[in-house]
């Protein structure tokens, strides 16, 4: 069987693989700092929230540069709808997997800081026995 194959547009995207790899650089700092931590058993509420908003500011620099990928999308599936008129199925699934395909530098750096985060907060109620500071009741 023949694979469909993506179509090919120029969206005029621009490139972030030097922004992604800054990203995925201050990711790994922040993991470092955190397993420092972890190995230590030191994390003040300070040290905490500090860590905390570090990794809020690489998903916002992140999610900032994944913005014009975003902004694809209705093109994108347009484009689809059209090619795959007689099959629309088809046409949805390989327009979701090139948005995806799109999106993939920038939701790996996302999720690992999202895993972070969890990290981060698991480990401060483990050792303090309650919420983090950061958290409402």
């Amino acid at each position: 069987m023949i694979e469909p194959e993506f179509i090919t547009h120029d969206f005029k995207l621009p490139s972030h693989a030097n922004e992604i790899s800054h990203a995925n650089d201050r990711y790994s700092k922040l993991k470092t700092i955190f397993n420092k931590h972890k190995k230590n058993s030191t994390l003040t509420d300070d040290e905490f929230i500090n860590l905390y908003e570090d990794i809020i500011r690489v998903l916002d620099y992140v999610g900032n540069l994944s913005k014009p990928a975003y902004n694809v999308q209705k093109e994108l599936e347009e484009l689809y709808k059209y090619k795959y008129l007689h099959a629309p199925q088809l046409g949805k699934t390989l327009w979701l997997n090139h948005y995806s395909k799109i999106h993939h530098p920038y939701n790996l750096i996302k999720n690992r800081c999202f895993i972070l985060l969890e990290e981060l907060d698991k480990y401060y109620i483990s050792m303090y026995d309650k919420l983090p500071p950061n958290w409402k009741p």
